[in-house]
C-alpha cells in the first residue's frame, strides 16, 4: 500500500501554488492561517493552508505536505459543510470539523473566496461578541475526564517513583513524558479555552497564567526524576483546580462505561461500590 507521495507542491513557490489552486474547478476558497496570517512568522515557520472544495473523493481531516521546500499543514473542508454551518447559525463543538474551521477562519487571512463563504464565516464570527456564541462550551463529561485521567496517571507515577527498580523508573519516565505533554490541553479544556496549537497556547499562558507556564518549563527542564514528579504534581493540581482536587489516599473515583453519564451518575456508581462491601 502507498502511504506517502512526493508532490509537485514541494518545488512550487507559495504564490504559484495559490494561483494553481485558484484555477481548479474544485476549489471554492483558500485561507492562510497560523503564524503567516498572524504576523508571528519566523525563519522556521511552516505553511498553514485551508482549502474549501466543492467535491472530494474521500474526506480528509488534515494533510501534511511540502510547499517550496517547507513543511505545510493543509486542511481541506467541503463547501457543503460551510454552507450548512452558516445556515444553522448555532454554536458547534470546538473539537468538531465545524469548530476547527471557525477557529482557523477567525484569525486566518482569506486568499481566495469564489463563493463568498469564507467572508461570510468571518462576518459571522465578528458579529458574535463572545467565543461561546459560536463555539459550544466544553461539556461536563469532557471536563470530568480532564480531571479524572490526569489524577489517575499522577497517582500511578507517585506510587512507582518510590521504587528503585529500573523497570519502574523507566515506566515513570514514559508516563511523565506523556503526562507533561498533555496537561496543557487538559488545562485549556477545563477552562473552556479552544486549543489552537502549542504556540498559541504558550502566548495565551504568558498573558493569563505566567505562573503555570513557568512551572511547566521548570518541570520540563528538571532532570532529577523525583523532583520532576513533584513539579508535575503541582502542574496537575493547578490544571485541574477548577474541577476538583488531587486524589487523596483512601478515596474511590470512577470512570463510567457510558462517558456521557458522568459526572451525573458518578455518585450512584460510588454508592454501588460501597454496597458491594457492606
Amino acid at each position: 500500500m502507498i502511504f506517502t507521495k512526493e508532490s509537485i507542491s514541494h518545488t512550487l513557490r507559495f504564490d504559484d501554488l495559490i494561483a494553481r489552486l485558484q484555477n481548479s474547478a474544485f476549489v471554492d476558497g483558500l485561507l492562510s492561517f497560523g503564524s503567516r496570517a498572524t504576523d508571528t512568522i519566523s525563519p522556521i515557520s511552516d505553511y498553514d493552508l485551508l482549502i474549501l472544495v466543492n467535491q472530494i473523493p474521500v474526506g480528509i481531516f488534515q494533510m501534511m505536505t511540502h510547499i517550496d521546500g517547507r513543511m505545510a499543514d493543509v486542511v481541506i473542508n467541503r463547501t457543503s459543510m460551510v454552507t450548512e454551518l452558516l445556515a444553522q447559525v448555532q454554536p458547534v463543538p470546538a473539537t468538531s470539523m465545524e469548530g476547527y474551521f471557525l477557529q482557523k477562519v477567525k484569525l486566518g487571512e482569506i486568499l481566495y473566496d469564489k463563493t463568498g463563504l469564507l467572508t461570510k464565516a468571518k462576518q459571522y464570527i465578528a458579529e458574535s461578541s463572545k467565543t461561546a456564541e459560536w463555539l459550544n462550551p466544553v461539556s461536563d463529561q469532557a471536563r470530568y475526564a480532564s480531571w479524572f485521567w490526569p489524577n489517575v496517571g499522577l497517582y500511578h507515577i507517585r506510587r512507582m517513583v518510590q521504587s528503585n527498580d529500573p523497570i519502574y523508573e523507566t515506566a515513570v519516565d514514559m508516563m511523565l513524558m506523556g503526562g507533561i505533554g498533555s496537561i496543557c490541553r487538559e488545562y485549556f479544556q477545563i477552562r473552556n479555552l479552544p486549543w489552537q496549537g502549542e504556540k498559541v497556547a504558550i502566548r495565551l499562558l504568558e498573558k493569563q497564567d505566567p505562573g503555570f507556564l513557568a512551572l511547566f518549563r521548570e518541570c520540563v527542564d528538571e532532570s532529577d526524576r523525583r523532583k520532576k514528579v513533584d513539579l508535575y504534581t503541582q502542574l496537575v493540581e493547578r490544571a485541574i483546580a477548577p474541577i476538583g482536587p488531587l486524589f487523596a489516599p483512601g478515596i474511590t473515583a470512577v470512570c463510567l462505561e457510558d462517558r456521557s453519564q458522568q459526572p451525573a451518575r458518578v455518585e450512584e456508581a460510588l454508592r454501588f461500590w460501597e454496597e458491594l462491601l457492606e
